[in-house]
């Protein structure tokens, strides 16, 4: 008897082998016509789980991206110091292993649709991936000022972080050879030294 495959088993498939073309040959140049006939479906099944070329887009990147953010939450617990644990949160800029590479490639061929989309879904997505981030971040200036590491007021810094962090990413994408690593690690020791108290001589 053969074994019965639920739905999401199914999408989780379909997202992985999408992943692995879009990775191979960039979402631009996907034809969905031909990655549906590879993986030996038909239309009408592949219909029954996405509706449209841009929800499986969407599917794809929404899962890898929150594949990185468990991931990172599980490393993050063994992590104590502020730059370490801001490495970890902004690891999809900083990690060059391909794996990230390869998130980081997507990230600029889908930046159009996640900028400019009107679906309540993606809208939904980034709220929350943003609430996330900025989640982590503040925890990570309220552990540091009750450490006595930080003064009170540089949690202001948090959200402004998020801001600058992205904006280097997307000169990176803009600007040839723009060291994106280097320039983030030296604006995240710059927000240490503005966020430390000042030792009384």
């Amino acid at each position: 008897m053969p074994r019965i495959i639920n739905k999401e088993e199914k999408i989780d498939y379909i997202c992985n082998e999408a992943y692995k073309v879009f990775v191979e040959i960039g979402i631009d140049c996907f034809s969905l016509n031909k990655f549906i006939t590879d993986i030996n479906m038909s239309k009408g099944q592949f219909y029954h789980y996405f509706s449209t070329k841009e929800q499986l887009i969407y599917q794809v990147m929404s899962k890898k991206t929150f594949e990185l953010i468990n991931n990172t939450i599980e490393k993050y617990k063994y992590e104590e110091n502020y730059i370490d644990k801001i490495n970890l949160i902004f690891e999809i800029y900083l990690n060059e292993e391909e794996s990230y590479k390869d998130l980081r490639k997507l990230y600029i061929n889908t930046l159009h649709m996640y900028i400019t989309s009107n679906d309540d879904e993606i809208k939904k997505f980034n709220t929350n991936l943003y609430k996330s981030i900025f989640k982590s971040l503040e925890q990570l200036f309220d552990d540091e000022i009750q450490k006595g590491n930080f003064h009170a007021d540089s949690k202001n810094l948090a959200k402004s972080l998020c801001a600058t962090a992205d904006g280097m990413f997307l000169l990176s994408v803009m600007i040839e050879n723009y060291d994106l690593k280097t320039e983030l690690i030296n604006y995240f020791l710059e927000i240490e030294k503005l966020s430390k108290i000042k030792e009384i001589i």
